[in-house]
């Protein structure tokens, strides 16, 4: 029987959450409170159909927790190549989340527009992380200022000199013609 038990316990779990999972990793923020959490996942050709088949669970009690995911870009196959993915957590209530995707996988609990909360990314292990602000050393930049008077440094004068007597020699030739 313990065998029995042993075999079986693996594929039951097995069947109840089929899909394949991703870890999420973040910092809580130092507010107290409710926050969303944010991020872009990737992932491989056909394993995540559509949106219904990605869902965010917490990894300890295995319940699902509403999510936001909209689709940036797809697989060739139709498939989703990554998916923006924004949920709601709480900074008292701790907890671990993992994504599930797969076939297997159906999600029935989203929602649509957020609320004004604070938002903390995630990243995926394995992933690279995003750079908000980034310095990159180009080398020097020499830049010269000559204050000469040479009348090459001057030929926009010229253009708008001519603009200026045509202005007025046509306002010269509207007032004769008033007078006429």
């Amino acid at each position: 029987m313990k065998k029995l038990l042993l075999f079986l316990i693996p594929i039951l779990y097995g069947l109840a959450y089929g899909g394949e999972q991703i870890q999420i990793e973040f910092e809580y923020p130092s507010i107290t409170g409710d926050f969303y959490v944010a991020g872009t996942v990737f992932f491989p050709p056909a394993a995540a159909p559509d949106l219904k088949k990605i869902l965010v669970m917490d990894k300890d009690t295995r319940e699902e927790i509403p999510s936001k995911i909209v689709v940036q870009d797809n697989w060739p196959d139709g498939s989703v190549l990554s998916a923006e993915i924004v949920f709601p957590a709480n900074s008292q209530k701790k907890g671990k989340y993992i994504i599930f995707y797969g076939d297997d996988v159906e999600r029935k609990k989203s929602f649509v527009e957020a609320a004004v909360l604070p938002t903390v990314s995630f990243i995926v292990p394995g992933a690279g992380t995003t750079v908000e602000n980034m310095d990159v050393s180009v080398g020097q930049i020499n830049v010269r200022v000559d204050r000469s008077t040479n009348i090459r440094y001057w030929w926009y004068i010229l253009p708008v000199f001519f603009l200026i007597l045509l202005t007025v020699l046509r306002t010269l030739r509207t007032i004769r013609m008033q007078k006429l």
